[in-house]
């Protein structure tokens, strides 16, 4: 038997804990009442849940080019008198 300690899935750090850095978030959830964001990392095929206040914090800028990405403006057009 070997003596390794076989980490369970919620020992394994998650997020900015892993020490990767943001690429860019791929989408958004409600993960009971807290905003989520799905996070990729650079160099790295791997995704992870991480909050959204964490993530306004550690990278503010990935988080407005997110919103700015699917802001649409809807405009009404005069009508011709």
């Amino acid at each position: 038997m070997s003596s390794k300690k076989i980490m369970k899935d919620e020992d394994k750090p998650k997020g900015f804990k892993k020490g990767f850095q943001p690429e860019k978030i791929i989408g958004a959830t409600d993960s009971s009442g807290e905003l989520m964001f799905l996070m990729k990392w650079q160099g790295s095929e791997e995704t992870d849940l991480v909050s959204a206040k964490e993530a306004n914090v550690m990278c503010p800028q990935i988080v407005i080019r997110y919103y700015e990405d699917r802001l649409t403006w809807h405009t009404t057009k005069a009508k011709p008198k």
